[in-house]
């Protein structure tokens, strides 16, 4: 899929419309999620293009899992109670830390990373999350946040973060790193 440039998504038009949904989805999110965002186990991020909500990995999935933990099914299902009727398209975007992982089913942490993402977008459908609006992306260990050579800098890079742009119907994913690498 081909990512939209840093340069080119700052001149994206956006209207004030699209900005007071995004504002409206993320203040209920906030809401809804206060509890886990004052344990530091959700992060709430918003611009003017989009609505990121970065969930710590330990809260969804055992190490070394995509299986969502049934503990994190009520996060999830607030979440898509959320988007459910909201036009918004969602990446789901999976994160991993570069500690090397090598089984069967995942012979790699891109694998993994995928996995995890996935595993979210299939829970949202089951709540009526349209498929038409999400798409998965994993990183792997290819996208840290902290340093990877701590064991509080690996904890802050398993993550999984759920991108819900201004624009209903985008023509790419949104490469939200790179843009805020640029700014």
């Amino acid at each position: 899929q081909q990512k939209v440039s840093a340069d080119s998504l700052i001149e994206m038009p956006f209207s004030l419309e699209e900005k007071k949904k995004l504002d409206a989805i993320a203040d209920m999110v906030e809401d809804k999620m206060s509890g886990w965002i004052d344990d530091d186990l959700i992060k709430v991020t918003r611009n003017d293009k989009w609505l990121e909500i970065e969930i710590k990995s330990s809260l969804l999935y055992l190490s070394g899992s995509a299986e969502v933990e049934p503990e994190a099914f009520p996060v999830l299902d607030k979440i898509a109670a959320i988007l459910r009727n909201r036009p918004n398209y969602i990446q789901v975007e999976g994160f991993t830390d570069n500690v090397p992982i090598r089984s069967p089913i995942f012979p790699s942490n891109w694998e993994l990373s995928a996995s995890r993402a996935a595993s979210v977008v299939h829970l949202f459908m089951e709540d009526g999350v349209a498929p038409d609006r999400m798409a998965e992306i994993g990183y792997g260990e290819y996208r840290p946040v902290a340093d990877n050579a701590t064991r509080e800098g690996r904890a802050k890079n398993r993550r999984v973060a759920l991108i819900v742009l201004a624009e209903a119907q985008p023509e790419h994913a949104v490469d939200t790193q790179r843009e805020s690498e640029v700014r």
